[in-house]
């Protein structure tokens, strides 16, 4: 074997070596000013949480184990797991050099208003996550294949249950924006619209809904402060805003 390869391997050897004996707690130092791990246990290699907080975001118990083959690579790949009650699920993570985040088999269950999820005041519920993938860069998603559900939502002003609801994503039809479709999947209320969200953080929804027969009179008349309706009977809406 040439001398040089025969570094390079020794070399690799050594930093797997090094990572399976670190304890979690080296990792404190190298985390961003927003992101904290509290009680930390295993190693750098396989390691937990007790309790890890992003911004608004805390979710209790994360764990995660490393993937040796992608430091040949020069990334930072990972299994990532949640038992916490309001914010159970699993994923697989990859980190690039250029700071690029691809996430692929999201699988969770988020409970809503929960400190994992921003919502608005007085609604709750919870958010189903089947991602089979996704791409952050420079802090902002710019693809999307997979599905978000919300489901049994409640609202607290008006006092209403208003069903369960799907975000599907599609392909874009133009470069550098996500688009998901959404539709409800059952409840008081008929609502389709198109979700985009684009590359600098900014997002455009537009859709129509209408009150089935039989939804509460005070959610009717909540309806009606969209605006007159179109000729099929439907309040047509559109919201933007930046995340």
């Amino acid at each position: 074997m040439p001398l040089r390869a025969a570094l390079i391997l020794a070399a690799i050897a050594f930093l797997v070596t090094l990572l399976m004996r670190l304890p979690a707690r080296t990792l404190l130092p190298l985390l961003p000013p927003d992101v904290s791990c509290v009680a930390p246990t295993g190693t750098v290699w396989s390691g937990a949480c007790g309790q890890l907080r992003a911004g608004q975001v805390t979710v209790s118990g994360l764990s995660w184990t490393l993937h040796p083959g992608a430091l040949l690579r020069l990334h930072l790949a990972a299994d990532l797991a949640s038992p916490d009650p309001d914010a159970r699920g699993q994923a697989q993570v990859d980190l690039a050099r250029n700071g690029t985040l691809a996430i692929t088999g999201l699988a969770a269950t988020v409970a809503l208003p929960g400190s994992a999820a921003v919502v608005p005041a007085g609604i709750s519920g919870s958010m189903q996550l089947a991602i089979d993938s996704a791409r952050i860069e420079g802090r902002h998603l710019v693809a999307m294949q997979g599905r978000i559900d919300l489901m049994q939502i409640h609202s607290g002003n008006p006092s209403a249950d208003l069903g369960s609801f799907e975000l599907q994503f599609v392909p874009p039809t133009q470069p550098a924006v996500v688009v998901a479709q959404l539709r409800d999947l059952n409840g008081p209320l008929s609502l389709t619209g198109v979700l985009q969200l684009s590359s600098t953080g900014s997002y455009q929804l537009d859709g129509s809904v209408s009150a089935r027969p039989g939804a509460s009179a005070e959610l009717t008349q909540k309806l009606q402060m969209l605006g007159p309706p179109d000729a099929q009977g439907r309040q047509p809406f559109s919201i933007a805003g930046s995340l």
